[in-house]
């Protein structure tokens, strides 16, 4: 994942995705999500839906969701722990927040299972969790337990490392790169996560377009 391959992935997603369900979920929980409070589950079931989960309103488990949470809460690093600053101990927790979840009923036809848990987490730590849908668990070989979670985790880590030295040869840090490249509401794991739906859930062959578009420049 080269620097100009994730730009021009997340400028595709950006005008051929509709991510207000998310800005809206942003907007509706800030400066974060909660939830021991009723209309921050709420809006987060709203943005699950929006992102393909299908979890059924009017039967939604309100209570597990908010059980599930207040056993993990006090566990969970800070909102502001960035994926490259997670330790082990950290992404332990996670498994374990993973696990705890993913079992629990969402509805009465169905629990969180793999893709709305890591979205959930994803909603509570921004910052350094990542979501993913089937189409990514298939592509990376991964099946869907809360250690093939980890291991997603790592690598997006990896890519980030590769990313910081690129960012700092071209005078920015990595932090800056969500305004770089005009995608500021998004935090780093969201950026790969992008880069993700567009390659691999939508098949976007983006080195063989900047090849072209090199050659014709």
């Amino acid at each position: 994942m080269m620097l100009a391959e994730l730009s021009l992935g997340c400028y595709i997603y950006a005008t051929t995705t509709y991510d207000g369900g998310y800005f809206e979920f942003l907007a509706e929980t800030a400066p974060a999500l909660d939830l021991t409070q009723e209309p921050h589950r709420k809006s987060l079931l709203k943005f699950l839906n929006s992102w393909g989960c299908r979890i059924e309103e009017a039967s939604f488990d309100d209570a597990q969701l908010k059980e599930w949470y207040e056993s993990v809460s006090s566990k969970l690093f800070p909102i502001t722990t960035g994926l490259l600053s997670l330790t082990d101990s950290d992404l332990a927790m996670v498994e374990e927040a993973f696990k705890g979840l993913a079992d629990r009923p969402a509805c009465k036809r169905k629990t969180f299972a793999k893709v709305p848990t890591a979205k959930v987490l994803f909603a509570l730590r921004p910052n350094a969790l990542m979501p993913w849908d089937n189409s990514i668990l298939g592509h990376f070989r991964l099946n869907g337990s809360a250690r093939s979670y980890r291991q997603h985790l790592l690598w997006a880590k990896e890519r980030l490392q590769e990313l910081s030295g690129e960012c700092t040869k071209r005078g920015f840090e990595l932090a800056d790169l969500p305004t770089k490249i005009e995608r500021p509401k998004s935090t780093l794991p969201k950026l790969i996560d992008e880069y993700l739906y567009v390659t691999v859930t939508n098949k976007f062959q983006l080195k063989e377009l900047i090849e072209r578009w090199t050659k014709w420049s």
